[in-house]
């Protein structure tokens, strides 16, 4: 508390100015912890999820023959199996995988964090402080996301590589 009320708020060095950090503040790797990287990973998912679905909505409407409907022509369906059934097509199909199955779990992780339902009831902070979002259950729920998307990632993979 000694050290906010030392200087103005914005001052460079008091604790309010180093708290005015951002975006960046997201990326710090010196200032992390395991909840805060998934929060970032969320966001960033949550980015590659709708990039994926805005391209495949493209890529599905250029295989109908675009907006006129013209239907599917042999030119059309050769040029998506060649971009999508190679090495690099799979793991791209792979790693989609992994971001959804990731984004699912971890989105759950946060609907049940927002109605309260993974968080002890409130009690009175005393030092030292330790926030009640880093219970072992949310942590162990995140690390359950990350396991889940690497095994269904893993278990894709088979698929279209097997």
């Amino acid at each position: 508390m000694e050290d906010q009320q030392k200087g103005a708020p914005d001052e460079v060095g008091t604790k309010a100015a180093q708290n005015k950090r951002g975006v960046a503040g997201w990326l710090n790797p010196l200032h992390t912890n395991i909840e805060r990287w998934a929060y970032v990973f969320q966001r960033v998912t949550g980015l590659a999820v709708l990039a994926y679905v805005v391209g495949h909505i493209g890529d599905t409407s250029f295989f109908v023959g675009g907006p006129f409907g013209q239907g599917p022509s042999s030119a059309s369906w050769a040029l998506d199996l060649s971009v999508t059934e190679n090495v690099f097509g799979h793991i791209v199909l792979a790693m989609v995988v992994l971001v959804v199955v990731y984004h699912g779990i971890n989105g759950m992780r946060l609907i049940l964090a927002e109605y309260g339902v993974i968080f002890e009831k409130p009690t009175r902070p005393e030092y030292p402080y330790k926030a009640k979002s880093q219970r072992a259950l949310q942590k162990h729920l995140i690390w359950v996301a990350i396991v889940g998307a690497i095994l269904a990632s893993l278990y894709s993979g088979g698929i279209l590589f097997g």
